[in-house]
């Protein structure tokens, strides 16, 4: 919250969590009626009003601007505009700035202004609420988003589908049916070698690490996992795991280029390190045996210095 304290509940901004490299503030305008908030399902009617001119309104926002349009959460393609509608009520509005970052850096380059307009909502449901197939073809439906927006270079918002899936997939674990089991088992790995390389393509190969690892739980031989997981542990400098997951993955696709490129880089890497280190021992040896050379110059002068006291006396 930047208001300080006393400030009025419609002038305070407060920051708005997304999944996107962006920060995104809003404050409320005019206050709605009512308890109840827009909920996972709920097809919320909106009003985006903005400059429609604005290069960051098509890039950012894929909804009309400045005309009513339905909106439905968790099923949405603007995760912005989701998180700033979590917590309103109907007849709100609110002001709301998006300060898009570099996705590489995270330095912030360019600011989006606008404000967002809940007219209503139909009441949603909660995972527990749902019964098995809704839940099943929501997590096709955010697997399928994902891969999307993966291919259109949104890492943020990929991870965010696949997130959304797992943990859907999790309340789904012990109602599986036993015909069912084979085809969950391999979506779940699919879903978490996915956001391992959206993890590796952020910079967070522990992250990636972990995601990699779950997949391979699911389904041992999965060579997208193996790779990913070899990836993340070479970013880590665990060079003989990671090479012993790419090698993996040519036993069982020995045609794989990645894999293949993946260990030329590994090994090359291995040899710098090992140059590095060749590098810093000869330069400590050096140093020690300067030092070394030091102290017998200084022992030797100590050694001189009584007989040129005697010299000086007797001359």
């Amino acid at each position: 919250m930047e208001g300080g304290a006393g400030c009025d509940d419609l002038t305070a901004w407060e920051l708005v969590p997304v999944w996107q490299c962006s920060v995104v503030r809003r404050r409320f305008l005019e206050r709605g009626s009512g308890d109840e908030t827009p909920r996972g399902g709920s097809v919320c009617r909106i009003l985006i009003e903005s400059d429609a001119t604005d290069p960051l309104c098509s890039q950012l926002l894929p909804y009309p601007i400045n005309h009513w349009t339905p909106l439905t959460m968790g099923e949405g393609e603007c995760d912005i505009i989701e998180g700033v509608l979590e917590g309103m009520r109907a007849g709100e509005r609110c002001e709301v700035v998006i300060s898009r970052l570099e996705s590489s850096s995270c330095l912030q380059t360019q600011e989006l202004r606008l404000t967002l307009q809940l007219h209503s909502f139909t009441p949603g449901r909660d995972s527990w609420e749902m019964s098995f197939d809704e839940k099943w073809g929501s997590i096709a439906r955010h697997k399928q988003k994902g891969g999307v927006r993966f291919r259109e270079g949104d890492m943020w918002g990929a991870a965010h589908r696949y997130s959304l899936a797992t943990r859907l997939a999790v309340t789904l674990q012990r109602v599986v049916p036993a015909e069912w089991d084979p085809e969950f088992q391999r979506v779940c790995s699919e879903l978490h070698a996915n956001l391992a390389a959206c993890q590796l393509r952020l910079g967070q190969p522990h992250n990636a690490l972990l995601s990699a690892t779950r997949a391979l739980g699911l389904q041992p031989c999965c060579t997208k996992a193996l790779y990913r997981r070899g990836l993340a542990l070479s970013m880590l400098g665990e060079f003989k795991q990671a090479r012993a997951d790419l090698r993996r993955v040519l036993e069982l696709e020995p045609a794989s280029k990645p894999a293949l490129q993946a260990l030329r880089d590994l090994e090359r890497r291995e040899r710098e390190q090992r140059g590095q280190l060749a590098r810093a021992m000869r330069a400590s040896q050096g140093y020690e045996q300067a030092v070394q050379l030091g102290e017998e110059k200084r022992r030797e002068g100590e050694r001189e210095q009584p007989a040129r006291a005697m010299s000086k006396l007797f001359n």
